[in-house]
């Protein structure tokens, strides 16, 4: 009988779990046969690329200094090669069942890397002589932030049932509130709090035709979308273009930690920053938290994935969700608030499409906190380099690039890399009974 089950097969879910993983692993380490081949062999075998450490416009905590370190172009990319092709045997092989995600993540981050070391190599095709990696970090901070407050808005809303399409509408409501407040009492905290009502107001209208008239929760979100897009062109035109003084370009100073912000690489991009990053970091801790450890957490969830379940034991459905969706659209209104801090001036259309990076954040991330940053991060940078790479003369187009985040989410929504499964009840309307 032991022999008999032992030599049963296991359950579908188990198998299809590890194929899954498989595919993964297999991914992770054709991403780095590509590197070693085309990076690594692709570049001559004298070549070299220059990187520095120093960032630039910090009037204050400048780090600590450090040279300028010169790499083998060619031996620096096979080695990072190599190390991704063992990374993806190590999936393949053992399997595991956390963590894989994140292990595709650093996969990414590997090959963007690489990407710049290749561009940046003497005998290339770049005409810059070196490549400033602690200024490529701390424009990709930025545009990661804003992604997180995204991504942490779709994870706060889908958890609960509620798709947030409106995250783009949310953004732009946010900044166009935030530059006028900012522009007006030159205080971001007071722009943050408008920001994060507007937001809210947002994520209400969403919550109440979902909740109550049980619309499409896809449409709604594309036409508040769709509104805010129309509505700020039009008051840009109308109120920010003759009225300059409120819109005057603000961007928030850092906040640099003491000591901390000296440290080579990392104290510029993390302890050298805006209050809204520090806020970011704080947000994912505390919905992480929210979520998994506490009662709240594990209301939100219950209504997500089996909502007549959860008001059988006297959970209110319709409340709990009405309550997700109008803090996940302060969150994102928060986003936009602190995008406007980093771009300046408010311009219609310069959100370009983060709302729905950030919901591909959140698909990569498997609806968890942790898995978002992770994902925003890698959006982040790809996004930044799509938009700045054009200095270094790179003989990829910028388009390409700039498709990187939704090709990735097209790769995971449609179990390329691994399945993922939104919460059950995810974008379906609730009756009482």
């Amino acid at each position: 009988m032991t022999i008999a089950a032992a030599r049963t097969p296991g359950p579908p879910t188990v198998r299809q779990h590890f194929g899954r993983t498989r595919v993964m692993g297999l991914s992770i380490g054709v991403i780095g046969l590509f590197i070693g081949v085309v990076f690594g062999l692709g570049s001559r075998a004298g070549s070299h690329t220059s990187v520095t450490w120093s960032p630039v416009n910090l009037s204050s905590a400048v780090p600590w200094h450090l040279g300028t370190l010169t790499v083998p172009t060619r031996l620096s990319c096979l080695i990072l090669g190599l190390i991704l092709v063992a990374l993806g045997a190590e999936v393949v092989v053992r399997r595991p069942e956390r963590g894989v995600m994140a292990r595709f993540g650093v996969a990414g981050i590997f090959f963007l890397f690489t990407l710049i070391l290749w561009t940046g190599r003497t005998l290339g095709p770049s005409q810059v002589s070196s490549i400033n990696f602690t200024a490529i970090l701390i424009g990709s901070s930025g545009v990661a932030m804003v992604l997180v407050y995204g991504s942490l808005s779709g994870v706060m809303c889908e958890r609960a049932g509620v798709v947030n399409i409106a995250i783009e509408g949310q953004y732009i409501g946010g900044a166009l509130v935030g530059t006028v407040l900012a522009s007006t009492t030159h205080s971001f905290i007071i722009a943050a709090i408008g920001g994060a009502a507007i937001g809210a107001g947002l994520g209400w209208i969403l919550a109440f035709l979902a909740l109550r008239y049980m619309s499409d929760q896809i449409i709604v979100g594309v036409v508040i979308v769709t509104m805010m897009a129309g509505l700020s062109s039009y008051l840009n035109l109308q109120v920010l273009s003759p009225y300059p003084q409120y819109n005057l370009g603000n961007l928030a100073p850092p906040l640099a930690i003491p000591l901390l912000s000296k440290i080579p690489i990392l104290g510029p991009v993390f302890f050298n920053q805006s209050g809204f990053f520090y806020a970011m970091m704080l947000l994912v801790a505390l919905v992480s938290f929210g979520l998994f450890k506490t009662r709240w957490g594990l209301r939100v969830r219950a209504v997500g994935e089996h909502p007549k379940a959860a008001a059988s034991v006297g959970i209110n459905v319709v409340r709990v969700r009405y309550i997700n969706v109008v803090l996940g659209g302060a969150i994102a209104g928060v986003g936009g608030v602190a995008f406007m801090a980093v771009q300046g001036q408010f311009q219609p259309g310069y959100t370009s499409g983060l709302g729905y990076i950030a919901l591909a954040g959140m698909i990569f991330g498997r609806w968890r906190p942790s898995g978002a940053v992770v994902a925003s991060v890698l959006f982040g940078i790809s996004v930044y380099l799509a938009e700045n790479l054009q200095t270094y003369q790179i003989p990829v187009p910028t388009e390409i690039l700039q498709m990187f985040p939704f090709l990735i989410t097209i790769a995971v929504v449609s179990g390329l890399i691994g399945r993922v499964r939104p919460p059950a009840a995810d974008g379906l309307p609730y009756q009482r009974d």
